[in-house]
């Protein structure tokens, strides 16, 4: 007998469930085929939608899981779309995978897979016996289809979820699906002594899961918090968290960061609690070796379903903001240490896979096609138009979290002087900008010539590189056109951008992002003040187009500087711990240190730093000669920055402001 588990790599839990299920039918004497439907069995545009757009979602872009998430679980008309697209572009390679492993049984362990078996089986077109397993607590309605034969779930309150979508006796309380040695863990002090952890005291295990994805790093500070506590933080794969956590709290004693490990059972074994984000198999590991669990931080989608089901099963605890997570680790750490509540024990797990009977009825009626092909054709356009188009881009900034830098907050009399001028002029401008004392970012969107380079250096100017691909075309070929303009102006591993006034799209950021940047949004303030970025644009060749802006920053006793100055000054003066500027890479943003950005908090139990608004499309210009004048918007304008000095070609801008792109 040969048993096909198929399963998608999305972050670690759905590949863990595979290993599990194959062990268990191997130890019964069923060859077993494992296999990642998202690499072989489901096309190429499921992939993408449902690992790489999610993998950015759930990193950058929470907000936007939680809403696909919400109309394709929620409502059954984007819910009947769905599963017509899996089935639509799913169907046919994997059927052709179950033909190639030719198994007596199929089994899923993923949600996408399971609607396109379900699909498969009650049009006949696969005859075996289909099995999906459910490891989450919280079962939303696309983890269950009609055609499958047995859903297994993991607690008793999981089976009438299931029931309702796939009809009665389509659910199996089974034993959690975890590897035997989270069953029977080693105890507290061998789990400790195999990973060099002090014998006694309290232990917390922090875990973003196999991405590394949620409050992180909000949970570990929370958990310092707590006297005596050692902080164990794992980042699975996610390579710029565990720099920044070593960066940041490395030098703690406390402290233990942990790229990707497979020594969980000791872990686990020696923690007294695991606060865990994504809410997935890490907390069924956890509960099934006896620790205890806080799910905190989590991103919007079926992780926190998964945590309220775990609460109201008296399984987890789930504090709302890092104050009541480090009272919650106190509280729990005061008591002794003891098996969760309520833990469910159910069937086993390869008896119950084993004896599964057919139950499926084959359909009575077949979906027009044109339904799945109109799903199809409207995520497509939806995604391409979301990510391609400079339209969305300001208002996804502003409701969700995208790092940028408005301002510095120094003690120093100094601003961000960033300057955008045609290439040719900026040798020229970089001197005259000497003559005062003054220094600037200058502006510059292709790799400028050698000796501009040698002589911007000389002087002890900066480049800032301007970013847009440039329209849909452009997009395709635009992270090279970045790399190769860092590499040009010696920016580093990390730099500073700032975005194109009329053509940034949410991709762009993205790639921007990947490469290593971070945006520059100059801040809105009624009156100049230090740690501001301000923006003057050169236009033409007449006069001296910098001497307004040097009269205006003199009136008020500022001086102007690069960004990476401001940044570095300011960290000199008033950045302590380890959240420090660096004079080559962006300043942390979710520290609470003074040497950072200007942010926003988020709202309570999301920690994340967000901008005062990225408004990359919209900035008004103010004519330095024009006091309380009227601004291209038809509004007064509130950016004083010298009376009566006139500038026939330069313009400061004063950003944040909500204006169209043509009036920019």
């Amino acid at each position: 007998m040969r048993a096909l588990v198929l399963y998608c790599e999305e972050g670690e839990g759905h590949a863990s469930a595979a290993r599990v299920l194959a062990a268990e039918l191997e130890a019964a004497g069923v060859e077993t085929v494992t296999r990642d439907a998202l690499r072989q069995g489901m096309g190429r545009l499921i992939p993408f939608f449902s690992r790489d757009a999610y993998r950015i979602q759930v990193r950058w872009l929470r907000w936007t899981y939680g809403l696909e998430y919400l109309l394709f679980t929620r409502f059954p008309p984007t819910r009947a779309l769905a599963r017509a697209g899996l089935a639509r572009l799913g169907a046919r390679p994997l059927r052709r995978l179950i033909e190639r492993c030719e198994p007596a049984l199929v089994i899923s362990t993923h949600p996408a897979v399971t609607n396109v078996l379900g699909y498969l089986k009650r049009r006949k077109r696969v005859t075996v016996p289909v099995v999906a397993t459910i490891t989450d607590f919280g079962v939303h309605a696309l983890w269950s289809h009609p055609g499958v034969d047995l859903h297994l779930v993991m607690h008793e309150r999981c089976r009438p979820a299931v029931e309702r979508v796939a009809g009665p006796g389509s659910a199996r309380v089974v034993e959690p699906i975890v590897a035997a040695s989270f069953r029977s863990p080693r105890s507290r002090l061998e789990g400790r002594r195999a990973l060099g952890l002090p014998p006694d005291g309290p232990v917390v295990v922090i875990s973003g899961g196999g991405w590394g994805v949620g409050e992180v790093e909000a949970a570990a500070r929370a958990a310092l918090a707590v006297p005596e506590l050692i902080v164990v933080c794992l980042c699975g794969n996610n390579e710029p968290l565990r720099r920044r956590l070593e960066r940041r709290l490395g030098s703690d004693d406390r402290v233990r960061v942990l790229p990707f490990t497979e020594r969980m059972p000791e872990l686990l074994a020696g923690a007294d609690v695991l606060v865990d984000s994504t809410v997935g198999v890490t907390c069924l590991e956890a509960l099934s070796a006896g620790c205890r669990v806080i799910a905190f931080g989590s991103p919007p989608g079926h992780s926190r379903d998964n945590a309220r089901a775990l609460a109201a099963l008296g399984l987890a605890e789930v504090p709302r903001s890092s104050a009541q997570l480090t009272e919650c680790l106190t509280q729990l750490l005061d008591e002794p240490r003891r098996l969760p509540s309520s833990f469910p024990h159910g069937d086993d797990l390869a008896a119950a896979i084993l004896g599964v009977e057919a139950r499926v009825q084959p359909a009575r009626t077949r979906r027009p096609v044109l339904v799945a092909a109109l799903a199809t054709t409207c995520m497509l356009v939806f995604t391409g138009w979301t990510f391609a188009s400079p339209a969305p881009y300001p208002l996804v900034a502003k409701a969700f979290d995208l790092e940028s830098l408005t301002r510095v907050d120094t003690s120093a009399p100094e601003v961000g002087l960033v300057v955008e001028a045609p290439p040719s002029r900026i040798p020229n401008l970089a001197r005259e900008l000497a003559r005062s004392g003054l220094h600037a970012s200058f502006a510059i969107s292709r790799p400028p010539a050698p000796a501009t380079v040698s002589a911007v250096a000389r002087l002890g100017d900066r480049f800032l590189p301007t970013v847009s691909s440039g329209g849909t075309t452009g997009f395709l070929r635009f992270r090279a056109r970045l790399r190769a303009l860092v590499q040009a102006l010696a920016l580093g591993r990390r730099f500073y951008y700032l975005p194109s006034p009329s053509a940034f799209t949410l991709g762009d950021y993205l790639i921007a992002k990947d490469v290593g940047g971070q945006p520059v949004e100059p801040a809105a303030a009624a009156k100049l003040q230090a740690g501001e970025v301000v923006l003057v644009r050169v236009r033409g060749y007449a006069g001296r187009p910098l001497a307004a802006v040097v009269a205006g920053l003199s009136s008020r006793g500022l001086r102007g500087v690069s960004l990476e100055e401001l940044v570095a000054s300011a960290a000199r003066t008033r950045a302590t711990g380890f959240d420090r500027a660096s004079a080559s890479a962006p300043p942390p943003t979710s520290s609470s240190e003074s040497a950072r950005p200007h942010a926003r908090h988020a709202d309570a139990g999301h920690h994340s730093r967000a901008t005062s608004g990225a408004n990359a499309t919209g900035t008004n210009v103010v004519s330095a000669n024009t006091i309380g004048a009227t601004c291209a918007t038809g509004r007064r304008c509130s950016a004083d920055i010298s009376p009566n000095v006139p500038s026939p070609d330069a313009t400061i801008i004063a950003t944040n402001q909500t204006t169209s792109p043509g009036q920019s």
